[in-house]
């Protein structure tokens, strides 16, 4: 309750005073008490004392002795790995405590699992993946699951990425003027706080962003021993202040690599309204683009790529999201998500805008996609895209 509150020292308290009492007769609803205190250090970003208590609890034999368990065990690991940055890692753990919690019918755990995937795909830019669970968020915020908060702004991030912020306007709105859900949810995610200024911004609403900073500071200020907060609210405030200073802090202070990464490009994107600041505005865009590459953030990445070419700097968007393994057909990430979503009835045009390239590179793409997959038309993609999805 401390937690869904926003108060995020609380909760971490209280979490770690129940999973200190041992239960004597091994009752199934106090086996999760400890997963729960895991669960709060990873919002926290305390990766590491998150997982000295996973080992510990796997050391102690408290590991999976049931369904609902072993689906506990693998969303913790799982979302603890994505925090920390093994994205691959991460997301496979997830998806397989998904699949057994809808097997045992344990609905508690499926939002916080739904927000990793699809918060993983949207930034693979694989967007079929992500609306798949975006529309199982959907599905357990109608049948009324305590906590909405993260399932709201995941559901507002797809639908901006596909449709432009106008059509979240209301969505918006509504999380933050909603004083419990913009708490919780900035206590949850960390790059919530930033997203929902420069939402608020594009829909010339200040008076959310300023709603927005100032939550997020008195949260701040209220919790000072997080850095995951601090660094979030350096951020936001960054952003709505054009405050070069506060995104410095706020790239150096996050815990959390993506984030950090966030805060540097948006430093960049300041610094090159400075014409003296060139330099400085090509090194903090590499310095993002190489974290969302190593964090397998592939949406980013081609944004920031795109964003070096105005400067004269090709860093082949290739080469910066490129992963190596188990794509089909030896398809580049790039290429992959060209192929998916020309495959769902996306444009050139409409490629380009949520990968953020021309339509002359989604061209360029597409046809080095036909020629590794053999096909020679859109249709023949979608057909044979189909067979392999």
């Amino acid at each position: 309750m401390s937690w869904y509150d926003g108060r995020l020292d609380a909760g971490l308290r209280y979490a770690a005073a129940a999973a200190a009492v041992e239960c004597e007769d091994k009752h199934e609803l106090c086996a999760p008490v400890p997963f729960w205190h895991v669960a709060l250090l990873i919002k926290a970003r305390e990766v590491e004392d998150a997982w000295r208590a996973l080992n510990s609890l796997e050391a102690n034999g408290e590991g999976p002795k049931s369904p609902r368990m072993a689906a506990t065990w693998h969303l913790i690991r799982g979302e603890l790995l994505f925090a920390m940055g093994r994205v691959d890692d991460g997301l496979a753990d997830v998806n397989a405590g998904l699949r057994i919690a809808e097997r045992c019918g344990d609905r508690a755990s499926l939002p916080s699992g739904y927000v990793v995937m699809a918060l993983g795909a949207l930034r693979r830019a694989d967007m079929r993946t992500c609306q798949h669970f975006v529309d199982k968020l959907t599905g357990e915020a109608l049948l009324g699951y305590f906590g909405q908060a993260a399932g709201a702004w995941m559901t507002a991030q797809v639908a901006e990425a596909r449709s432009g912020v106008e059509s979240v306007a209301g969505l918006i709105v509504g999380i933050v003027t909603h004083p419990l859900v913009l708490r919780q949810l900035l206590v949850s995610q960390p790059a919530a706080a930033s997203w929902l200024v420069r939402a608020a911004r594009k829909l010339g609403a200040d008076d959310l962003a300023n709603d927005v900073v100032s939550a997020v500071r008195a949260s701040s200020a209220e919790q000072p021993r997080f850095e995951v907060i601090r660094g979030s609210a350096a951020h936001a405030a960054g952003l709505l202040e054009s405050d070069a200073g506060m995104l410095l802090e706020a790239a150096n202070r996050h815990p959390d690599r993506w984030c950090a990464a966030s805060a540097r490009e948006d430093l960049a994107d300041l610094l090159a309204k400075r014409r003296s600041e060139r330099d400085g505005t090509i090194r903090a865009f590499e310095s993002a683009l190489d974290t969302y590459t190593a964090v397998g953030a592939t949406r980013d990445a081609s944004r920031v790529v795109n964003k070096l070419r105005d400067f004269g700097v090709r860093r082949g968007a290739n080469r910066a999201v490129e992963r190596a393994g188990d794509l089909p057909h030896g398809l580049t990430d790039t290429e992959f998500a060209v192929a998916e979503l020309v495959s769902q009835g996306y444009t050139n045009n409409e490629v380009g805008r949520q990968l953020f390239i021309s339509r002359h590179t989604v061209a360029f793409h597409l046809k080095k996609v036909y020629q590794k997959m053999s096909v020679g038309s859109r249709v023949a993609l979608a057909a044979t895209w189909k067979a392999i999805r």
